[in-house]
């Protein structure tokens, strides 16, 4: 593996923003500065992929649908983005998700979950079981996919299922996934990742759940889910200066223990969900494996 290019331009003043966030404004407001300057690499990914945006309501819950130029017959990718449970959309993940919809060929499908704390625990988890179950069951070989607090509620959402007996789908792909709101581990400590930061997971945290809710329950920590060898098989991508590295490295260790199929790939030098910026080619590299891992896992039509 060639060292890390060095971090661009762009994604410094990314990482130098999220370095000074003031936590203290008007969740509205940084909604708002978040689609702002993530506004010029989304519509350069949209047109750079060449995939076409549609609404759609699936399960009772707004989605944006994200069409490659060559559909794959048969071919469903559930992407869950990430933002804390409290900031973004559809919308600012699109540097990732369309590039899944045009390396798979897969019509993507993202639910546009509701937001806390307007919305606090289980809203979020709600809507994406509504969305993911209702695309499982017009396409049983559909893959899920989730990025940072999109990685909990995508996890979360299996445990939902396969306690309800329902179908499942094939494989997750998760990004930097946020699976134990606790974050005690070593990579928390240590706090170096330039894009995400202990004060931020806590105020996350607290808008979510709050301050009462057990933070062990897998509905909000889904590492403490059941796992055995029956999972569906899981990609995992992390970075060594991810925040999250360590609840990634755990549930890796776990699936693994029990008997489940689990690929963890930890990038050198990269942080909290780096495939957000196409400047590294780290993003792409990754983007691509992702997309590898879930071409071997559709349903054959």
């Amino acid at each position: 593996m060639p060292a890390p290019a060095a971090m661009s331009a762009k994604a410094a003043s990314y990482a130098e923003q999220a370095a000074i966030r003031d936590l203290t404004q008007p969740l509205p407001e940084m909604r708002a500065m978040l689609r702002e300057d993530y506004a010029d690499s989304c519509t350069a990914a949209v047109e750079m992929s060449g995939v076409a945006l549609s609404d759609e309501t699936i399960g009772g819950v707004r989605c944006m649908v994200i069409t490659p130029a060559e559909p794959r017959p048969g071919r469903r990718l559930v992407y869950l983005f990430g933002g804390g449970f409290t900031l973004g959309s559809p919308f600012e993940d699109l540097p990732i998700s369309a590039w899944l919809a045009a390396k798979t060929g897969a019509v993507v499908i993202a639910p546009d979950y509701p937001l806390a704390p307007e919305a606090p625990y289980p809203a979020a988890l709600d809507a994406c079981t509504a969305v993911i179950s209702s695309v499982l069951a017009e396409t049983p070989g559909a893959c899920l996919c989730g990025e940072s607090a999109g990685g909990n509620l995508a996890l979360a959402a299996v445990h939902r299922m396969r306690a309800n007996g329902v179908p499942l789908p094939t494989a997750l792909a998760l990004l930097s996934p946020f699976v134990d709101l606790q974050n005690n581990g070593d990579s928390g400590l240590a706090d170096r990742d330039p894009f995400l930061n202990q004060s931020e997971i806590d105020f996350f945290r607290d808008c979510y759940v709050g301050k009462e809710v057990d933070l062990t329950a897998p509905d909000v920590s889904p590492i403490y889910g059941p796992l055995d060898a029956d999972f569906p098989p899981v990609f995992l991508t992390s970075g060594t200066r991810d925040h999250l590295l360590s609840g990634c490295v755990r549930l890796d260790r776990l699936l693994r223990q029990a008997g489940a199929d689990c690929t963890l790939r930890v990038w050198e030098g990269m942080w909290h969900v780096f495939e957000f910026y196409p400047e590294i080619p780290e993003a792409d590299a990754s983007l691509t494996e992702i997309a590898v891992f879930l071409n071997g896992h559709f349903a054959k039509v």
